[in-house]
């Protein structure tokens, strides 16, 4: 049986081509250095052509916004895993036999905290995101009020690092909140465990609380 993907889709066209050369490039820099100040005012120049070309053909803020929710699935810009954001990590997660999820990911010097090891705010992301994701496969969307993370070995820089997470099922209820929880490994070495607790979306204070956003951003 072929495994579901519980994340965006890549594709390799239209802007997520767009946001994977942009990694890329983030990471040619954060690799090069200071070792391209020489050349530092013509990149700069070059950058600044392409970043006014992309520019010509950007939105408001509020209708951007819209854009992106109305389109359909997982979240295609989110910062932690969205194909279409040229800050995030590009990580996929699986849907296991068990309902839990599983993804691997591959980090380089741009998420660096200690000395050749991934910053500890990036392993959180990960899990919040991870663990958000394995809500919304059980079906319950909500947002994170909590998370309480451990982080028990550094994960090193170029590490593949295995993603699980799972929804904690009726004993993660709790009213409107749900909970639910996961791990980042390298190899058999587990580096950082995590618990989260959300809040429905469905609930009105926090459909509330999201729906004022976009007019205070206008």
């Amino acid at each position: 049986m072929e495994a579901t993907l519980a994340t965006a889709q890549p594709r390799d066209t239209g802007i997520d081509a767009v946001a994977s050369a942009t990694r890329r490039l983030v990471d040619a820099i954060t690799r090069a250095g200071g070792a391209i100040d020489a050349d530092a005012d013509r990149i700069v120049a070059d950058l600044d052509v392409l970043t006014a070309r992309i520019d010509a053909h950007a939105p408001d803020l509020p209708e951007r916004i819209a854009t992106m929710w109305r389109q359909p699935g997982p979240g295609r810009f989110d910062p932690a895993g969205g194909t279409e954001n040229p800050l995030s990590p590009p990580v996929s997660l699986w849907v296991e036999p068990d309902g839990s999820l599983r993804g691997e990911v591959t980090l380089g010097l741009a998420f660096q905290g200690p000395p050749g090891h991934i910053h500890g705010g990036t392993s959180a992301m990960l899990m919040d995101h991870a663990l958000g994701i394995a809500n919304a496969r059980a079906g319950y969307a909500a947002v994170t009020v909590g998370l309480d993370i451990s982080f028990r070995a550094a994960i090193p820089i170029g590490s593949t690092i295995t993603i699980l997470a799972r929804h904690d099922g009726r004993d993660g209820r709790d009213g409107r909140k749900v909970r639910s929880s996961g791990e980042l490994r390298v190899g058999d070495l587990t580096c950082v465990t995590a618990t989260g607790t959300f809040v429905l979306m469905n609930d009105p204070s926090t459909r509330e609380k999201f729906r004022r956003l976009p007019r205070e951003q206008a």
